[in-house]
């Protein structure tokens, strides 16, 4: 059971992890809060949410994982951040870490600190259970002032209009069609997820990506609802005779009415996605209006949007002449508090990327100034022995890198390459040695992180 910790703040309110007894509190606040007008009723889908989250059946959260602030004296719920476990792997290298999903705070207690609050309890519980990180897809710019980047991509999307799908020849049956996938389907379901994940994309491997264990797939099937809206509904692509050779995940509501998500879709080897894409296309057009919408919303659905990751082989499938529209990626919020820590975890990792360079056997030192605090890597023919907190003397000019807090993140995680950042940042720097460690240690790479609710 996670440690309690309770503070009060003095002014009435009370910072706290919740219990089991708070989940109708909890829900009230985040039934008020996730409204689109003031003049909604409260959202019915975040209660049961709530519910979810707080059943106990959850295999990534309990009903002692949601860190809130309480008025003691109205007994209400003001503030409220829920914590989600997770496990990310980087280059095969896992590690886990918190997830706040969802935030809250009532109008009538806004700007008074009271999400940092959750956070700094969140935070806490997280470095005593040894995650690495902390994670969350959140609103613009918001978490930045808590610690966190936009590190890693989250979500890019190619959307088909559903007037553009091809019929089918008249009298032709479909090679390919979809069914519900049931609890038997696990094994594959879970191997076509491994093969999704390790794709390579423009000849590079994923690097940051999602591992599940077989509960949380269970959780999709069994557990996840439409009152929710968490998750996907899983799909199996399948012959006529009956043999599955892919799935298709899409998600369970339309949040927004004129579209119809697909977060995830692959095939066995030796499967042609251009000739399953077709079939498939047709078979998700007719479901599009069954999958229902996000009340209060209405409407009829008009595309189809894959949202895949930046690239994906489906979207080489699909063709030029299908697609009406390209997204580019969000980005996950990602916070790293002991970058030492972290690249010691992922030590073997970079040294495997220095062994394959022209940089093997390499022997140095690399010290880069985050301004206010800094990192020192130093090497012996191609090991990284030291891995430390650095901080640049009063005199002398030993920095060979420079990078403002945090944008180190977006390097490290592969998101941005590192002439891209000194391109767009004036404070981003490296000399012409360490800008070639640099690259090597950290190029640039996809990630494909799919959000786990």
């Amino acid at each position: 059971m996670p440690v309690q910790s309770t503070i009060d703040r003095g002014d009435g309110l009370v910072v706290r992890w919740s219990t089991a007894a708070d989940q109708e509190r909890i829900a009230d606040l985040f039934s008020h809060v996730f409204r689109r007008s003031a003049d909604d009723p409260p959202n019915a889908r975040m209660i049961a949410y709530v519910q979810h989250q707080m059943s106990g059946c959850h295999p990534l959260i309990g009903p002692n994982d949601i860190a809130l602030v309480e008025d003691a004296q109205r007994g209400i719920v003001v503030a409220a951040t829920s914590v989600m476990r997770q496990r990310w792997e980087y280059a095969g290298v896992p590690f886990t870490l918190s997830r706040a999903e969802p935030v809250a705070a009532h109008e009538e207690y806004r700007n008074r600190g009271l999400v940092r609050a959750t956070f700094d309890l969140m935070h806490a519980r997280s470095a005593e259970r040894g995650d690495l990180a902390q994670c969350i897809t959140g609103i613009p710019y918001f978490y930045r002032q808590f610690g966190y980047e936009y590190a890693v991509d989250l979500g890019g999307s190619r959307s088909v209009a559903l007037t553009m799908i091809p019929d089918a020849k008249e009298g032709q049956p479909e090679p390919f069609t979809l069914r519900d996938a049931t609890i038997d389907d696990l094994p594959q379901i879970r191997m076509l997820y491994e093969r999704e994940r390790s794709r390579n994309v423009n000849g590079l491997p994923i690097l940051v990506s999602t591992p599940f264990d077989h509960d949380h797939w269970r959780w999709t099937l069994s557990g996840q609802t439409v009152d929710a809206g968490e998750g996907w509904n899983t799909r199996m692509i399948v012959r006529p005779d009956g043999q599955p050779v892919g799935y298709v995940l899409t998600g369970r509501v339309r949040w927004s009415p004129d579209q119809v998500r697909v977060v995830g879709m692959m095939v066995e080897p030796g499967i042609p996605l251009t000739a399953v894409m077709p079939p498939v296309l047709r078979a998700l057009r007719t479901i599009a209006p069954t999958v229902p919408n996000a009340p209060p919303k209405t409407g009829e659905p008009r595309r189809l949007v894959f949202s895949l990751g930046a690239a994906h082989p489906v979207y080489e499938a699909l063709g030029r002449d299908l697609i009406m529209r390209t997204e580019q990626p969000y980005g996950w919020y990602v916070r790293v508090p002991d970058v030492p820590l972290f690249l010691r975890h992922i030590r073997a990792v970079l040294e495997r990327r220095l062994a394959g360079s022209f940089l093997a056997g390499y022997t140095g030192e690399l010290n880069i100034d985050f301004y206010k605090s800094g990192l020192r890597l130093v090497f012996d023919q191609g090991r990284i022995a030291f891995i430390e907190p650095w901080r640049p003397p009063v005199y002398g000019d030993e920095a060979s890198a420079g990078f403002p807090p945090l944008v180190f993140l977006q390097l490290m995680f592969g998101r941005r390459s590192l002439e891209e950042l000194c391109a767009w940042h004036d404070d981003v720097w490296a000399d012409d040695e360490p800008a070639m460690v640099l690259n090597t240690l950290f190029p640039k790479q996809p990630s494909w992180v799919l959000p786990l609710d």
